[in-house]
Order: structure tokens, then sequence, then C-alpha cells
């Protein structure tokens, strides 16, 4: 049973909300507008901001990346927004890191999955929104959620 009402917004559903072009950008953004209003209790992890930053302005990964004065500026608004939570990885993430390395396995880039699970459940975030539900269905401690459209 979830017991825990914030949610981790996924980098995916961020990049996803800045950009208009994408067919994920409606329920992304609405989602995101949401949490930043307070309807919604959404979170994010100093992760969650390298990777947006990372992916956004990257051209091979966005048809229309952003500056990185642009993208400044976005994240500033989440920094500021007192609605969204700003968490960072507990003193036990490492701990339950290796514990799941021990119970899953785990390849690659999936350690960075991995890290934010493990930063979620020290902080008692059961739930991520993503439109990467593959990655996290693995991990049975958590729900993976996708933004809904409306």
């Amino acid at each position: 049973m979830i017991t825990s009402e914030t949610a981790l917004v996924d980098t995916n559903v961020l990049v996803y909300a800045a950009d208009g072009t994408s067919s994920f950008h409606q329920p992304s953004k609405t989602l995101r507008d949401k949490g930043l209003r307070g309807e919604v209790p959404l979170c994010i992890f100093p992760q969650i901001i390298c990777e947006f930053f990372a992916v956004i302005t990257d051209p091979r990964r966005v048809t229309n990346p952003r500056t990185q004065q642009e993208t400044i500026a976005e994240i500033d608004k989440y920094l500021k927004e007192e609605h969204l939570l700003k968490l960072y990885p507990g003193p036990d993430t490492l701990e339950i890191m290796l514990d799941f390395l021990r119970r899953y396995e785990i390849k690659k880039q999936e350690i960075f999955d991995l890290h934010l699970v493990a930063a979620m459940l020290s902080n008692d975030i059961k739930r991520i929104y993503t439109f990467n539900r593959g990655h996290f269905e693995k991990f049975k401690e958590i729900e993976a959620l996708e933004p809904s459209p409306s």
C-alpha cells in the first residue's frame, strides 16, 4: 500500500513540460503546473535538476534545445516555488542502493534510476510520475505513475 502522497517528478516530465512540440507536453505541463500551484504534492531531487539541464540543452536529445540562460531561468522557477518540495538523498541512500544492488539485476545506466529510488525511499516517497514506467516497475517498493492528460 502506498502511504506517501508526495510524488517525485521524473526528469522526462519536466523536459516534456518545457517542450511544446512533444506529444507528452500537455500531460506533463498539466502535472507540473498543478505541482507548482500546490494542487498535487510533488518533489524533486538535485539529480532531476542535473538531468533536466543535461537533456534540455542537448541538441542530440531535444528538437529545440534551450540555452544555458533559458534553462537557468526554468530551474530557478522550480527552486523558488514553495509548493514544489526540494529533497536531498538521505544518509541511508547508499545503504538502500547497496541492498537493492544485491536484490535486483541492475545494468549500466539503470544505476541512476536505482539511485532515485533509493533517495525516494530514504525520504519516504513511494510514487514517481514518469513516462518511463518500465524503468521503475522492477522496484516493488514504489509505484510508477504516468501523468494523465487532464
